[in-house]
């Protein structure tokens, strides 16, 4: 397990961050991420219209708290739909594999049995991605449906899950105490130059 890859199921308070993760991509990377071109108040609705009692979003976030990878699965009746995003910054380092398999975890134990995710051809990362995964991948014009057809849940699988939830939270534990560790600690400012 990548210790710089440690994921939680993001709380509702958080949805600011992750607000801040997605308007941080560019164009291109929304482009991407969404199939279009996002605009940032696309974003803004996108990032309100997420129903956190039906859905989950799993964040990656790095030692100042700021999102830096995010995963959302969007549940459905007989499957669910994943939509991955990692900061360009912080690509290459296992982010988006331990969001993907996170979310495949949380999908087997919902008891769901097929997650898909929606993806453009020229979108390589993400098709390299699902098929590490062993996702199966349907072209049809510029347009790619990664899905997998997952086992029922098991032992393992809910241990899986609780174990990464809890190394997500203890990291963030230690980050958030860092950071009022380092706020306490901060040296005085000069009121005059405020």
């Amino acid at each position: 397990m990548d210790l710089n890859a440690l994921t939680r199921e993001m709380p509702e308070d958080e949805r600011p961050q992750l607000l801040a993760h997605l308007l941080a991509l560019g164009p291109e990377d929304r482009h991407l991420r969404f199939g279009h071109t996002l605009s940032d108040d696309g974003i803004r609705k996108y990032v309100e219209g997420i129903d956190l009692s039906r859905d989950v979003v799993f964040v990656v976030t790095d030692a100042e708290l700021a999102v830096i990878g995010a995963a959302h699965l969007a549940r459905k009746e007989n499957d669910a739909e994943l939509g991955v995003s990692v900061l360009p910054e912080h690509r290459g380092r296992g982010i988006g594999a331990a969001l993907l398999e996170r979310s495949a975890a949380r999908v087997r134990n919902w008891g769901v049995r097929v997650l898909f995710m929606n993806c453009l051809v020229e979108n390589t990362t993400m098709m390299n991605l699902a098929r590490k995964q062993g996702m199966k991948i349907v072209v049809s014009g510029a347009d790619a449906e990664a899905f997998v057809k997952l086992p029922r849940a098991d032992l393992a699988s809910y241990a899986s899950e609780a174990v990464a939830e809890h190394l997500g939270l203890f990291d963030h534990a230690l980050k958030s105490g860092w950071q009022a560790l380092h706020g306490r600690f901060a040296p005085p400012t000069d009121p005059s130059k405020a």
